[in-house]
């Protein structure tokens, strides 16, 4: 489209110049130069492409039975909300402002349904509430603290993979398409602004990779080199950040959510190398010191199943964000929460990607045992409705050999 165009433009002052070396990204980011961080730049295969293709994914999904299509992207609403614009997002564990979730869960989930079936009702759902928010400056008179930044990123990050998903069927409307880019590119450059300070935890904790995610989205969906790195430079942050048995030492020295942080900082690595997969770039297959992604994972699942792997980390007992107890690990994250995202989201690209691995395996099982209801799995932090973006069709649904059913566009 003409107006995304200009959307590198709009970036601006929010990146540096042509990044020779992750570790430059680094230093934006409030980050040491550290030699492990080098890297060279990205090359961009595909850019408007953002989490995953959204042409393919929809042939694949029109070749399911249409129950699997329903149950992994979620029936349509008989009619979707506006949601009202917030100026001043809701940051976690605060009682001000208001939640953006219900309005990224509709987008979320309309997208899903977009993509499944390019129903045009769904795609109007989408540009409907996103103009309402876009004309409303929503999301812009936030505090410069950590907890605001991270409440508009985990709004944000869904959208633009939305907007990169839809952007094919949203021609239509240039005024909408161009007021919508706009205060998308606004509030990156609102982000930018709200950059943790060096030093700062969160400027190397999940915080941090969430963040990064965001910026990764913006440059694939953009095409937008110097943001894209932005995502690989956090990604090799990690890996150098990682003990030996594959604990994250900032996440895990939170007490009783020790694990809960140990898994949040896996998913939004998770996404971060979905996006780069879509633009040629293996991270999955970079390790430091024979440390990668998978090392990660592994300490995860052993750990939820022996919590006394973590305990020694735990009991430094360093912001936990709960009154439990340090050495009752808080696995709450297996189950599927009360406004219907999933923090195990991210198990879906994952599994799918490396299904001979015994990781993907042994999630799936501790799912299945968890939280049979898993799918579909929906979490801003990984983008949207991560079952409809990646996962094969459950067991239970024949699969047709061919498309024979076909969507069924609103024509209203």
């Amino acid at each position: 489209m003409a107006s995304m165009q200009l959307s590198d433009k709009w970036f601006g002052r929010l990146v540096v110049p042509s990044l020779l070396m992750a570790g430059l990204a680094g230093c934006e980011n409030g980050l040491p130069d550290s030699p492990w961080t080098i890297v060279q730049p990205s090359r961009l295969e595909r850019p408007g492409v953002v989490l995953f293709d959204p042409e393919a994914r929809h042939a694949e999904l029109a070749a399911m039975d249409l129950r699997a299509r329903a149950f992994l992207c979620g029936p349509p609403e008989e009619e979707w909300q506006s949601f009202k614009a917030i100026a001043r997002p809701k940051a976690p564990g605060s009682s001000k402002g208001k939640s953006a979730e219900p309005f990224a869960m509709e987008v979320m989930r309309a997208t899903a349904w977009a993509v499944a079936t390019h129903d045009h009702g769904s795609i109007r759902a989408v540009v409907r509430v996103m103009d309402r928010w876009a004309k409303g400056e929503a999301l812009t008179q936030v505090d410069e603290t950590s907890n605001e930044l991270y409440a508009v990123n985990r709004t944000v990050l869904p959208l633009i993979v939305s907007w990169s998903a839809l952007k094919g069927e949203l021609a239509r409307d240039r005024e909408k398409t161009a007021r919508i880019e706009r205060w998308l590119a606004d509030l990156m450059q609102l982000r930018r602004q709200m950059a943790p300070a060096p030093g700062k935890t969160t400027a190397r904790n999940n915080h941090h990779y969430l963040n990064a995610s965001v910026d990764m989205a913006w440059g694939a969906l953009t095409g937008n080199r110097s943001a894209f790195d932005l995502g690989v430079a956090a990604y090799m942050d990690a890996l150098a950040a990682m003990r030996a048995d594959g604990s994250l030492p900032l996440e895990t020295n939170r007490g009783a959510r020790a694990l809960w942080y140990q898994r949040h900082a896996i998913a939004s690595l998770v996404t971060i190398a979905e996006i780069a997969s879509v633009q040629g770039v293996d991270l999955y297959g970079r390790e430091i010191e024979g440390r990668s992604l998978h090392t990660a994972v592994r300490f995860l699942i052993d750990a939820i199943q022996q919590p006394e792997m973590v305990l020694g980390y735990a009991a430094e007992n360093h912001n936990p964000g709960t009154a439990d107890e340090w050495w009752m690990q808080d696995l709450s994250f297996l189950a599927t929460r009360g406004h219907g995202r999933h923090y195990m989201a991210w198990v879906e690209p994952y599994r799918t990607r490396f299904a001979d691995r015994p990781e993907a395996r042994e999630l799936s099982a501790l799912l299945a045992a968890r939280d049979p209801d898993f799918q579909p799995a929906i979490d801003d932090y990984s983008g949207g409705n991560m079952s409809c973006f990646f996962a094969d069709p459950p067991a239970r649904f024949a699969i047709s050999t061919v498309s024979a059913v076909q969507s069924q566009p609103d024509e209203g």
